[in-house]
Formats: C-alpha cells, sequence, structure tokens
C-alpha cells in the first residue's frame, strides 16, 4: 500500500473535473487500515472514500485522505442447480462484473450492463436501470470500519436498500468500506428476461422470448446506453444528474390537468406516480441550460457534462437553474442523484 500526497484524482471523476487531495491510498486488505490509522497526521484528517467518481462531482480540493477499494477478486462460493452466489471484490469495474457473467450465462445483471463505476458503488447508490436494481442480486456486502478495521457483515435486509439509496450512502458515508459483495445469480435454464422496459422490449422483439439470453439482453442494452448517453471519456459526466421524483396520486392529477399532453409516469405500489426527470427538464425547457463550462448534454436532458475546462461549481449553478426552471413550470423539486463534494 502506498500513501500519495498531494495526489491529483481528475482521472478519479468521470466529471473530468481536475482535483487534488491532501493524501491518497488504496485500501486492498483488512489491515491496510490498521496501518492508515496507525499515522496520527492521517488518523486526525478527515477521510472520504470513492470508487471511479462516476457518481461523484467535486467542488473543491480534498484536504484530508481520500480511500479507494483496490480489492479485485472473484470467488464462486456457492453452487446449486439453478443458481450461483459470487463474492466480488469491491474494486472490480461493475461493467467488466457484467460482462463476466452474461459471459457465464448467468440472469441478474444484465439490465446494468454499461453503467460507470466499481463494484463497491454498486449497493452504495444502489444503482438500477432498465426494470433492474443492485439489490435485486446482492445477498450481503462485507464492509471495512474505517475508524478500526473491524470487518462487518450486512444481509441484504440490512442494508436499507431505497431508490438510489443505501445505508453506505446515508448512516454509514464514509465510516464503512465496501470490501467484497455476495451476488446470486441464476442459470440459464431458471431465469428469464427482465423486459419491463419498453425501449428494451422493442429492441428485442422480434426474437422468440424463450430464446433470448443474458447476452441478447446486455448486447441490447449496452446498444441503447451508447446511443442515448454522452461516453464520459469525450465529454466529462456523471450520467443521470437528477434522481426521478416521486409525487402523490393528487399532485400528479393537478398538474395533469394543467399539462396539454399526457405525463409519463410509473405508478408506484404505494399510490404514488415517478415521473422522469428529464422529461420535467425538457419541458420546462431547461434542456439548453448552460453555466460557465458546463450544460445539459445534447443526448438526454438528464445528464450534465464537461464542455472542457468546467469546474465543479459551474455544474452546480447549472443544477440549480435547472431546479428552479422545473419548480417554476411544475412545482417539482428534482434532488441531485450525483453526490457533491
Amino acid at each position: 500500500m502506498h500513501i500519495q500526497a498531494n495526489y491529483l484524482i481528475t482521472h478519479l471523476n468521470t466529471f473530468n473535473i481536475v482535483t487534488k487531495t491532501r493524501y491518497y491510498a488504496e485500501v486492498n486488505r483488512q489491515s491496510d487500515i490498521t496501518v492508515l490509522r496507525s499515522d496520527l497526521k492521517l488518523a486526525s484528517l478527515p477521510w472520504t472514500i470513492i470508487g471511479d467518481g462516476s457518481n461523484i462531482l467535486f467542488t473543491h480540493d480534498l484536504e484530508g485522505l481520500v480511500i479507494r477499494c483496490s480489492y479485485d477478486k472473484i470467488r464462486l462460493v456457492k453452487e446449486d442447480q439453478d443458481g450461483v452466489w459470487l463474492s466480488v471484490g469491491a474494486g472490480i469495474n461493475w461493467h467488466k462484473l457484467v460482462e463476466y457473467t452474461v459471459n457465464k450465462g448467468w440472469w441478474g445483471l444484465e439490465n446494468l450492463a454499461y453503467i460507470p463505476g466499481t463494484v463497491g458503488g454498486a449497493p452504495v447508490q444502489n444503482i438500477g436501470a432498465y426494470g433492474a436494481e443492485a439489490r435485486d442480486s446482492i445477498t450481503r456486502i462485507q464492509a471495512l470500519n474505517l475508524y478500526d478495521g473491524t470487518r462487518t457483515e450486512y444481509r441484504n435486509a440490512d442494508c436499507q436498500f431505497g431508490y438510489r439509496s443505501s445505508i453506505f450512502k446515508h448512516e454509514q458515508k464514509n465510516r464503512m468500506l465496501v470490501h467484497r459483495i455476495t451476488f446470486r445469480l441464476r442459470k440459464l435454464h431458471a431465469g428469464q428476461a427482465n423486459l419491463v422496459y419498453e425501449p428494451l422490449k422493442i429492441a428485442l422483439q422480434e426474437q422468440d422470448k424463450s430464446t433470448i439470453t443474458p447476452r441478447d439482453v446486455f448486447d441490447a442494452i449496452v446498444a441503447i446506453r451508447q446511443a442515448k448517453l454522452p461516453d464520459p471519456k469525450v465529454q466529462g459526466n456523471a450520467g443521470s444528474f437528477f434522481q426521478n421524483p416521486i409525487i402523490s396520486a393528487d399532485y400528479f392529477e393537478q398538474i395533469s390537468q394543467k399539462i396539454d399532453e399526457p405525463i409519463p409516469n410509473h405508478k408506484m405500489l404505494d399510490g404514488q406516480y415517478k415521473i422522469p426527470a428529464a422529461w420535467l427538464i425538457e419541458n420546462a425547457g431547461a434542456n439548453h441550460f448552460t453555466a460557465g463550462r458546463a450544460a445539459v448534454s445534447k443526448k438526454h436532458a438528464l445528464v450534465l457534462v464537461n464542455l472542457g475546462g468546467a469546474v465543479g461549481d459551474d455544474v452546480v449553478e447549472l443544477s440549480k437553474k435547472i431546479q428552479d426552471e422545473v419548480m417554476h413550470k411544475f412545482g417539482i423539486h428534482l434532488e441531485p442523484e450525483v453526490n457533491i463534494l
């Protein structure tokens, strides 16, 4: 383990905001935390956990220690006639894990293809797309306490998973470092494609449902995402910047009466309605907004991009302009999905 001082972490945020941290270290094993805590100077500083920075917006340099988990092992821990249980290191690239599982013919992660970031970041944000969420396949998580290095095992029910949320994003933020995750996946004969997302259903409509494989779903989703989302390697971004808001049935009825066209929505089990934030941004006329060197992506209204040379405050200013316009037009607050530091 090496401790870097005055370390540039521009490559560790997909917005490509030029940022440095006072100290940086990669943790591979439990004992690494004990070693770091034994240094009195490091122990006195604030510690911040990051992965590949695919859901972070830096607005200033960091004065403490940035920790990143580098543990990258995949181990088959259990198998039965219908399924497999994989223990996966938090430092592995998420998309590479998904591709690994579909190459094996296993169901479970294929709808979450082409999402940037690490495996360790997946449960923190409870990443989701195309009718699936990370929590659907997670059985347990082993995390390391950043204060004393002790290991704690969280079962799925312990993680307080919610919409783009978990215990690691709130109560245990920068306290518990996700080290490895166990996923339960279904073998080819024991699963089927999740096609609740309409564009995905359309993309695979010519195939017999009984013959669709995890690879077919994976390829279709990669194609959809590449077509609609800007590549952060070309134009810095953190994917969806805002959460899709959830409103009451009464308020949904109120605004529906004021809008000439039908409002796209997903009715929740509790009777509330989830509204696409991108639709709200477009219909508020905020999809052409800019601030400094930040702008709304021409590919997708939910994505804010770095036009080159943007600073974090440019993106924050842009996000606030969008929030104000959507609030003025619809009376709905857009909550950032991205963590702003």
